[in-house]
């Protein structure tokens, strides 16, 4: 595959251009781009066909008509034969000589056709033109979304659950809301799909985003100054960031009952079947923080005298970290003040027996 591709997107505004001739291809992307659109350029339609078929969702596709091996008119056809495709806009760039046959293309389901030559202000007018076909996706998004990220990923929609076809539209979703100031696309690829070339990673991005968009329903990402972030009017929960805004309440209060409340929300560690490294890593340090909270919950409320409230806390720290010999020693000694001599012996015994198995 032959595609011409930079990471640093301006828009999410993706265009896919197929044409054989590499001049052609440059003058597109340099239109194109100057005026805010992603590009993806592809020399064989086969190729680009190819990126279709495994999820690339573009919101216009531009193709020369005479190519070698498969025509534009081939290509076209097999496109429409992709039902998420039929809405895509499709523009066909043609020769004078070939106008007479254009017929054929729209019969075909192409929407338009540009004669070449042409110059810059014909071809963005045109491609904007043709993006209206493309604009039930595009609906701002409705409802009150819900998004757990303690335990198994959730996205909930006035309290329905969303069912998910694609694990890494999930993944991108929790990606950019650990990332509110916003990513690249670069940074995405290097999170998502380390390894791969500039052109796949791009062509996986954009294609995750449509699965994301279809899912959540409507521009749920923006794009600014080569940066994506998630829609700042999106009303949106996320368990995640109010336990941190809680934790922090905590921390800053002292207070026995914030403790409480951002223990509460911390069901289970961070995106519970997802591997990337970026996700282990996150879930590490909230794993880390949690294990302090905890610590700490139960040391201010062994201090002030409240014993059930640190035996509650102590044991709950024996759960999180179970390989801890300092949560159960902590714990076992809180008994013993409290005068349960065979509650300490039963948590040393608990202890030693979890050693025991390793």
């Amino acid at each position: 595959m032959t595609a011409e591709v930079g990471l640093e997107h301006r828009t999410d505004r993706l265009v896919v251009a197929v044409d054989d001739e590499p001049s052609v291809r440059k003058l597109i992307d340099l239109i194109l781009s100057a005026a805010g659109f992603s590009v993806l350029t592809f020399e064989r339609p086969q190729d680009a066909l190819s990126e279709l078929e495994s999820g690339l969702r573009p919101d216009v596709i531009v193709s020369d008509v005479t190519m070698p091996g498969m025509d534009g008119f081939a290509f076209c056809r097999a496109v429409r034969a992709t039902a998420e495709l039929r809405a895509v806009p499709f523009l066909f760039l043609t020769a004078l000589d070939e106008r007479a046959s254009m017929r054929q293309g729209m019969l075909l389901g192409a929407d338009d056709y540009l004669t070449k030559p042409f110059v810059k202000r014909e071809l963005v007018e045109a491609v904007e033109r043709r993006l209206a076909r493309f604009a039930e996706i595009r609906r701002p998004a409705g409802g009150k979304l819900r998004v757990y990220g303690f335990g198994s990923p959730t996205v909930e929609r006035d309290a329905e659950r969303l069912e998910w076809d694609s694990l890494k539209a999930l993944e991108l979703l929790f990606y950019l809301l650990e990332h509110p100031r916003g990513v690249s696309t670069f940074e995405v690829a290097e999170a998502l799909w380390p390894g791969k070339t500039e052109a796949k990673a791009s062509s996986s991005f954009h294609t995750t985003l449509y699965r994301l968009r279809k899912v959540i329903g409507g521009e749920v990402v923006r794009s600014a100054n080569r940066r994506y972030y998630l829609q700042g009017g999106l009303v949106l929960e996320y368990d995640v960031a109010r336990y941190r805004a809680l934790a922090a309440a905590a921390r800053r209060s002292g207070a026995l009952a914030d403790y409480a409340r951002g223990a509460e929300l911390y069901r289970a560690d961070f995106l519970l079947g997802v591997d990337s490294a970026w996700a282990e890593t996150t879930r590490l340090t909230l794993h880390t923080e949690h294990l302090a909270l905890l610590v700490a919950a139960a040391e201010l409320a062994d201090r002030a005298g409240d014993y059930e409230a640190a035996t509650r806390f102590y044991s709950a720290t024996t759960l999180h970290e179970p390989y801890s010999e300092s949560a159960w020693e902590a714990l076992a000694n809180l008994w013993e003040r409290r005068g349960h001599l065979a509650k300490a012996a039963e948590v040393r015994g608990r202890f030693e027996s979890l050693m025991s198995e390793l």
